[in-house]
């Protein structure tokens, strides 16, 4: 794979072009320049610097050769040498903006001029910054090869990692020797070259037992192939795949974004997401929300801001991808932005740049979307950037650790992690994960699982479980009161409520579900029900459930059902023998008052003579105050 230009360099060479358009070189001087943007773009720093210094002493005020000296010595970690031109040409700049501003014609170097110019007005500060976590540590021999690992994606409890690799196929040896072809990751073509000794991308994942993480695992067919298959991201609960893939024959641009679902331990044959999201143009890298509505990626389509922005696409009414939106001028720049990460919030998000200030390279920065808007971007500092490239970073479970790829040592792309500050993570969240079941056998169930908001009724998310392993997850972000529902044709729904307040610590909850058959004398309690303390007034949060038992009536016409009202032990029996009929009864009102017909419900209160837990407790008075449906008639 072909490694990215560091930094600023990439921005001047662009730059430079747009403002020499048309003009014909004709001096030493020029001659010279040209030559020494050449060996920037070669990555021969020590050869450009001496050359753009011989430049320098017949045209001291060029803010061209000031700047790409500032980036040259930059790139060779020369620090005082490198703030002292950035600050010269900052002032030329200063006088340059002013000329442009006259010109209707040179706005857009007017926007580079002005990304260049703050880009080097932070340099001083940036070279006196501490250090603002503690150093990466390289992964393991056994994830890292001595070929190209990058794009590491990490699930919401922590425990797996997803990754793309170069490493040959087989064991340690090479299975095909070919020319190497494109990289999904890589704007720039690259011509056919047999010497180039690394493999195809391909996906693999880890995953980690304890505190170590495990050997690689390649992705099976069809989601590893061969050619080039990789910046891969996972929903939240593992079952859809979404990835980029390039020359493909159904494809919209040069390289396009894919999908596939999981059904059972079988991946589905990619499908491409077609031109409603794709361009025809470069589409790559991609990071998909947890909650699986919203997906960000790189392109370099036209009506961007500059050579390549991120976009985000979500999903419409009908569960369809809508159309791609650029993320817009806060947080993308008239030159570089890459690989975006979308934290497990669902509004942190995580990228890398060499327009917004940095330390050189690719550095890795992050933005919250609050109040309708993207806030400016942070630099998360050192030692995580580098004057080398940074990029692909991902983080989950608490937070606390993140994962990124790194060309620092100089020797290719390797996955580092790192240790994240408070500061600099996203807002925490609440993992649930367990088995969906069939109550009456046991056996593993693949049912849809849904995640609600229950004071609005908005439909948050829609998740499934394994056919196979019955296995879900869903991750819910702070600030909201969720109801997480399971269902599947022929069983009775299952719903639990959240309340998750917006101050929250990372939890992890196991939560098994055991969804019982719809037959006669299926009893279920149905959990998401809420009445005004001591009286028979549902509450507004009620409705989302008993709007479910109303679904399920129509789609069983011939099923007959008790509501049953329970209390707990609190007060005399007479009064709760009351209060649980009317509650029964105030559930049969909605429900017929909705269309069921009155034949289909019957209400009866059976006070607290029928305990499901002891009364001696508040958990277990909470569980007896319960609405349980049981089915009659089917």
């Amino acid at each position: 794979m072909k490694k990215t230009i560091p930094s600023i360099i990439v921005m001047l060479c662009t730059c430079a072009m747009l403002l020499a358009q048309n003009v014909v070189l004709k001096s030493p001087a020029e001659l010279a320049l040209a030559k020494a943007k050449e060996l920037l773009a070669e990555e021969k720093f020590k050869e450009a610097a001496i050359k753009l210094e011989e430049v320098l002493l017949t045209d001291p005020n060029n803010m061209e050769v000031q700047f790409y000296l500032g980036s040259a010595y930059q790139a060779l970690g020369e620090v005082e040498k490198s703030v002292n031109f950035f600050l010269k040409s900052k002032d030329l700049m200063h006088e340059a903006l002013d000329t442009y501003r006259a010109g209707s014609n040179e706005t857009l170097k007017l926007h580079m001029l002005q990304y260049q110019q703050r880009y080097a007005s932070e340099q001083t500060t940036l070279s006196k910054a501490s250090n603002t976590m503690k150093d990466p540590v390289k992964l393991s021999g056994s994830v890292n090869s001595k070929y190209s690992d990058y794009f590491p994606m990490l699930d919401p409890a922590g425990t797996k990692l997803y990754f793309t690799s170069q490493r040959p196929d087989g064991e340690g040896t090479r299975s095909i020797l070919k020319p190497k072809t494109k990289s999904k990751n890589s704007l720039n073509q690259e011509e056919p070259n047999s010497e180039l000794v690394e493999s195809d991308e391909d996906l693999y994942f880890i995953e980690k037992v304890g505190l170590t993480w495990g050997a690689p695992v390649k992705l099976p067919e069809p989601l590893n192939t061969d050619s080039n298959d990789a910046a891969a991201c996972f929903s939240a609960d593992g079952q859809l795949m979404v990835f980029t893939a390039c020359g493909i024959s159904d494809a919209v641009g040069s390289c396009d974004i894919y999908f596939s679902t999981m059904e059972g331990g079988v991946w589905s044959s990619p499908r491409n997401m077609g031109n409603v999201v794709n361009s025809p143009e470069w589409d790559a890298q991609v990071s998909l929300s947890y909650d699986g509505s919203k997906l960000f990626f790189i392109s370099n389509r036209e009506g961007g801001y500059g050579e390549t922005d991120i976009y985000m696409v979500e999903k419409n009414i009908f569960g369809e991808w809508g159309p791609a939106i650029n993320l817009g001028g806060i947080v993308n720049t008239p030159f570089t932005e890459y690989a975006p990460f979308i934290s497990q919030d669902g509004k942190t998000l995580y990228f890398s740049s060499n327009a917004h200030p940095g330390f050189g390279g690719l550095d890795i920065f992050k933005t919250v979307y609050e109040n309708g808007k993207w806030s400016v971007p942070v630099n998360l500092g050192k030692p995580l950037n580098t004057i080398k490239n940074d990029k692909f970073f991902t983080i989950g479970g608490s937070g606390e650790v993140g994962y990124f790829s790194s060309d620092r040592d100089g020797k290719g792309l390797d996955i580092y992690e790192i240790e994240i500050p408070e500061e600099m993570r996203p807002q925490p969240t609440i993992v649930i994960t367990g088995i969906v079941t069939n109550a009456k056998t046991n056996e593993h169930v693949g049912g849809f699982v849904m995640v609600e908001d229950m004071d609005t009724g908005e439909l948050i998310a829609v998740n499934k479980s394994n056919s196979v392993t019955g296995k879900y997850m869903v991750v819910l972000p702070g600030g909201r009161n969720y109801s997480v529902s399971a269902n599947k044709e022929g069983f009775f729904f299952y719903s639990q409520s959240f309340d998750v307040p917006k101050k929250i610590q990372y939890q992890e909850i196991v939560k098994d579900i055991s969804l019982k058959p719809i037959e006669k004398g299926t009893k279920v309690v149905i959990n998401n029900i809420f009445f005004e303390i001591g009286k028979a007034t549902l509450t507004p949060q009620s409705h989302l459930e008993l709007d479910k038992a109303i679904d399920l009536l129509r789609s069983n016409p011939s099923m007959v059902i008790e509501v049953g009202g329970h209390t707990d032990n609190t007060g005399d029996d007479a009064t709760n023998m009351k209060l649980s009929h009317d509650r029964a009864k105030a559930v049969r009102e909605y429900m017929v008052g909705r269309g069921i017909g009155p034949d289909k419900i019957q209400a009866k209160g059976y006070g607290e003579l029928n305990p499901i837990a002891g009364n001696e407790t508040d958990d277990g008075k909470k569980a007896n105050r319960r609405t349980e449906f049981i089915i009659l008639e089917f």
